[in-house]
């Protein structure tokens, strides 16, 4: 959908050498700041294991306000534990959006202990994160903008000025006017209950994943732990050389650097938890909150890993043409939908290993894409929202197990050639699943503009 722009912006800025202005980046090892990141709970590094030790100092400081209703109901059983990993996608991003919300009108939404997300996932992922009640928000953000309400495109001699391809100042704008100290303190709120909100980015300069806590960033009743959230919520839907990078500021040795940031797609699509997490630790200190609130779990929680992956995890056909552009743009996207198969594989064995039972929803890979010069087309984006939300209302569709890819490739090629004029406008939504055109216009119907 987006690989074009993005491989226009690379050829131009490696024919024009283009340079911008200096930055004062941070040095390595961030850690030994004097500000904000002083707190050890707002942070770490995505490629190693997570510290238990971090995790105990944390759980120390909401022990008095963990909600234990969270994990045992009023008789003293264990309550299911949910857990919501959310994909990036760019525009598809709609597709999670209206799932979230299908499943509250299914009535079978539950609450998620969990929510970790990238790029649009983390945009997706905050308002789950804040419940049902912020479902209006989550439907206005993915079905009443588009592509002029978050871009402009720039001039070509702009671009040697410049960071990004796209002018993406009213989309950052937008992300800032809708966070403000009334949201984190409704973050807090929950997250001193004894939930997670985690969203990751990439560290350039470190060539290195961060894994943000958002709760523990709003516990910070600060101008500047307020910026902090709206930059690490844009940094991790910054596409690189599409958006701009997020610079984050770090003051080291009463000095003050930056740290740039992008979209944490760079290295993952999506993720669950860090890598070899040693769990009996963490199921430990869930016994240590209870027992302080005089809680004593006896029987073995269920889990629930819900992965909403908002792309195409199929291979599709494409003419590729014999041009630079296109042959590196659609070696990318490849790239990207591997890796994205690689993540869902590393998530399937977490779920495992943590015995949780796995769930998948995903794009199927008949549905055709954004046109590639409006990639937030609002057409488009109303449709993928009403393909999820009708997802979300049928509970059979979610997958239990790592998807069959030759399956999924048989039913791909069994249709005829696919013809790229056809949009989603176009498309026979029956081609997926009998009656799910009707189900579409019904919700396309309800869907006004402001």
């Amino acid at each position: 959908m987006i690989e074009k722009p993005i491989i226009v912006c690379f050829v131009i800025l490696f024919l024009a050498s283009c340079s911008i202005a200096d930055r004062f980046a941070a040095p390595p090892n961030p850690d030994n700041t004097n500000n904000l990141f002083n707190d050890t709970a707002i942070r770490t590094w995505g490629d190693i294991p997570f510290p238990i030790e971090q995790h105990l100092s944390t759980e120390a400081k909401r022990r008095h306000t963990y909600d234990a209703t969270i994990v045992i109901d009023e008789l003293g059983n264990p309550k299911p534990q949910h857990h919501l990993t959310i994909s990036g996608g760019g525009a598809n991003g709609a597709y999670g959006a209206g799932l979230l919300n299908g499943l509250t009108d299914s009535g079978y939404r539950p609450e998620y202990r969990l929510v970790t997300g990238i790029s649009t996932g983390a945009i997706i992922g905050l308002y789950a994160f804040l419940g049902k009640e912020y479902d209006d928000k989550l439907k206005s953000f993915y079905t009443q903008l588009k592509d002029s309400d978050l871009y402009k495109t720039r001039y070509i001699w702009q671009l040697f000025s410049s960071a990004s391809l796209l002018d993406t100042s009213a989309f950052e704008a937008k992300v800032r006017n809708e966070i403000n100290r009334e949201l984190l303190d409704k973050v807090k709120q929950q997250y001193l209950r004894g939930r997670n909100f985690l969203v990751k980015t990439t560290n350039l300069d470190e060539q290195r994943p961060v894994v943000w806590n958002m709760g523990a960033i709003a516990m910070h009743n600060t101008p500047e732990a307020e910026m902090l959230f709206e930059n690490v919520i844009l940094a991790s839907a910054s596409i690189p050389g599409i958006f701009e990078p997020v610079l984050i500021p770090v003051i080291k040795d009463g000095v003050v650097h930056d740290e740039m940031h992008v979209d944490g797609g760079v290295i993952a699509q999506v993720f669950f938890i860090p890598d070899n997490i040693d769990i009996t630790e963490f199921d430990r200190v869930e016994q240590l909150n209870l027992a302080h609130h005089g809680h004593v779990l006896k029987d073995k929680v269920e889990s629930t890993v819900w992965l909403i992956n908002n792309s195409r995890i199929a291979a599709n056909w494409h003419p590729t043409s014999l041009s630079i552009t296109d042959i590196v743009g659609r070696s990318i996207a490849t790239m990207i939908k591997f890796q994205g198969r690689s993540n869902i594989a590393k998530i399937y064995k977490q779920s495992l290993s943590t015995n949780s039972s796995f769930n998948l929803s995903f794009i199927a890979s008949q549905v055709p894409d954004a046109p590639d010069d409006a990639p937030f087309d609002q057409d488009y984006m109303r449709s993928m929202y009403c393909y999820g939300y009708a997802q979300g209302r049928n509970h059979h569709h979610w997958q239990h197990n790592l998807p069959d890819y030759a399956k999924l490739q048989n039913e791909a090629t069994a249709l005829s050639t696919p013809d790229p004029a056809v949009t989603i406008a176009d498309f026979n939504w029956e081609l997926i699943e009998t009656g799910l055109s009707s189900k579409i216009n019904s919700c396309l119907a309800s869907i006004t503009d402001n």
